[in-house]
């Protein structure tokens, strides 16, 4: 009776997808954005597995409060936990790259289906695509390799910074300096934009702390197109690696464009567009908590061609670097009249 009952379950969730006629997925009920209360584990670990290789996310968070659309790194960290679910527990993955194909709206709920490309002895590697509303909004391939011994052992070292105690979390920094600070007028209009567009859950959730204060306030003359954050999860996450690395690729993607374009506004850019193309993640070391603080260090090498590259550092606050990013980002500038 139990397996039958299971079958069942699984029989009504997949009535969920349809084919829309030219062979893709098309999900065909409601998302439970509005729900959401418990957080980033009851995002994470309410990914529905309808059969083997198929999960539905309902869960989903906005990037921005003005728009419904999906915050990207939410559709980074779902589409790893889907595929981190169809490999072996001996295997944990170690390089993922995704392309953000179209905006997903947090309205409706993700597909995300995984191919299983290979499995080897030492490596397997799953292509996943996030679906929705028949059209494939999102998609990434994620290697994974079985824990092996060091060979060669080297690193960077972290940068020395004033530490997380001696900072302000975004939403303080922000209200404080709207009401302190003479700030130049661009700044202040962008300021104000980011403070009442912020959405709530990350609010909620997480806690960033801006190390250099005065180039994220814009205040700074001629700053370089370089940040870090300190940050950490607010909830209990525990020790489980999979919710670990999973949450840290979610927020990953949070803090890389607005480092390219932050030197700039301070000199009175005004964009027309922004919108992540790509993201890269390579983790070296699956055990980390992200409940504890981490330094998140940010910097781009290049921008032109209406696109800017960024990379990313993930620090352990004991000097442990455990994740690196890359990311191109589409930059459109106001047309001229």
């Amino acid at each position: 009776m139990a397996t039958e009952k299971a079958t069942m379950e699984i029989d009504d969730k997949k009535k969920e997808v349809q084919s829309n006629g030219n062979g893709s997925a098309c999900v065909c009920s409601s998302s439970r954005a509005e729900d959401v209360r418990a957080g980033l584990v009851d995002t994470f670990l309410n990914l529905e597995r309808i059969e083997a290789n198929h999960f539905l996310g309902r869960h989903l968070l906005k990037g921005r409060k003005s728009l419904s659309t999906v915050y990207g790194g939410q559709v980074i960290g779902q589409a790893l936990s889907a595929a981190t679910r169809t490999v072996d527990p001996s295997l944990v993955p170690h390089s993922l790259h995704s392309y953000f194909l179209e905006t997903g709206d947090v309205n409706r709920p993700i597909l995300y289906m995984v191919d299983k490309v290979r499995d080897g002895r030492s490596f397997s590697t799953r292509i996943v695509k996030a679906i929705q509303g028949g059209r494939t909004v999102f998609t990434t391939q994620i290697s994974f390799h079985k824990v092996e011994p060091d060979a060669i052992v080297h690193q960077h070292t972290m940068p020395q910074v004033t530490p997380p105690e001696d900072l302000e979390d975004i939403r303080p920094l922000i209200e404080k300096a709207l009401k302190e600070k003479d700030l130049p007028p661009l700044a202040k209009t962008l300021l104000k934009y980011k403070l009442a567009d912020l959405p709530a859950p990350f609010d909620r959730v997480f806690q960033f702390r801006p190390v250099n204060q005065d180039d994220f306030l814009m205040t700074n003359k001629n700053p370089e197109p370089r940040s870090c954050f300190w940050l950490k999860a607010n909830e209990d996450i525990g020790d489980d690696p999979e919710l670990n690395y999973t949450i840290a690729a979610f927020i990953s993607d949070s803090t890389m464009i607005e480092t390219a374009l932050r030197p700039h506004c301070s000199e009175g850019f005004v964009p027309s567009m922004v919108f992540s193309l790509d993201h890269c993640i390579w983790l070296h070391k699956p055990n980390f908590r992200v409940d504890e603080w981490m330094l998140y260090e940010n910097y781009s090498s290049v921008a032109g061609g209406s696109r800017a590259f960024i990379e990313g550092r993930l620090w352990t606050r004991d000097g442990q670097l455990v994740m690196s990013t890359a990311q191109e980002g589409l930059i459109r500038a106001q047309a001229k009249k």
